[in-house]
């Protein structure tokens, strides 16, 4: 099963400094959970650039960019490009990946999008605020991180139980269909399991237990 590059979500930058980091192993990426019970792995972000630096042999680079809510450094290695052209005073819209470091969450450019509209900041303000308003009327908000991992837990022992009764695999759909949880809970679960040796494909779309 190949895995999809993960969505980049639009935030406020204190969503995911405030928010839970989780570190996966193998080739699941970590992310943070937000207040809102919001996975981001890959996040894009609007504000104004407050400071910038630049190492003089141009191998590092970061800026730091302030949405109002909290600010977040922005950080390059091995080259400058991505933030060489911003100036402290730009507002830019940011898409990268998130990371933590020392307690220090942080963010790994890969576009970096100068905004010359000041009312896109706007736009995006409303367009956050949607979102979170949406997830709050489904009830999606707020699952704790702990109750999150606990129910990932145990979907993962499901599934190895299952595998084991069926000795000659299961398909995807019949998997989804025994769990009775939606295909965006289960795929990464399967990854894990996949990306750990514990199951392989025989053939396309179908698991089994090693």
């Amino acid at each position: 099963m190949p895995m999809e590059r993960q969505t980049a979500k639009k935030v406020g930058i204190r969503d995911i400094t405030e928010g839970e980091w989780i570190k996966r192993e193998g080739l699941e990426p970590s992310f943070i959970i937000t207040q809102h019970g919001e996975e981001v792995a890959r996040a894009r972000i609007m504000g104004t650039v407050v400071t910038r630096f630049v190492a003089d042999d141009g191998n590092f680079a970061s800026i730091t960019v302030d949405d109002s809510t909290d600010t977040i450094r922005v950080k390059t290695f091995q080259t400058a490009k991505p933030v060489e052209k911003t100036a402290v005073g730009d507002l830019v819209d940011i898409v990268g990946k998130v990371r933590v470091y020392n307690n220090e969450v942080y963010m790994i450019p890969e576009v970096v999008r100068k905004v010359a509209d000041a009312n896109e900041e706007l736009l995006r303000r409303l367009d956050i605020n949607r979102k979170l308003s949406k997830m709050k009327a489904s009830g999606k908000s707020r699952t704790s991180a702990a109750d999150k991992m606990k129910q990932r837990e145990q979907l993962r022992k499901d599934v190895i139980k299952l595998l084991e009764k069926n000795r000659e695999g299961m398909t995807f759909e019949e998997l989804i269909a025994s769990v009775n949880l939606p295909e965006e809970a289960v795929e990464p679960v399967l990854n894990d399991l996949l990306a750990e040796g514990i199951c392989y494909e025989p053939t396309p779309g179908r698991i089994r237990k090693i």
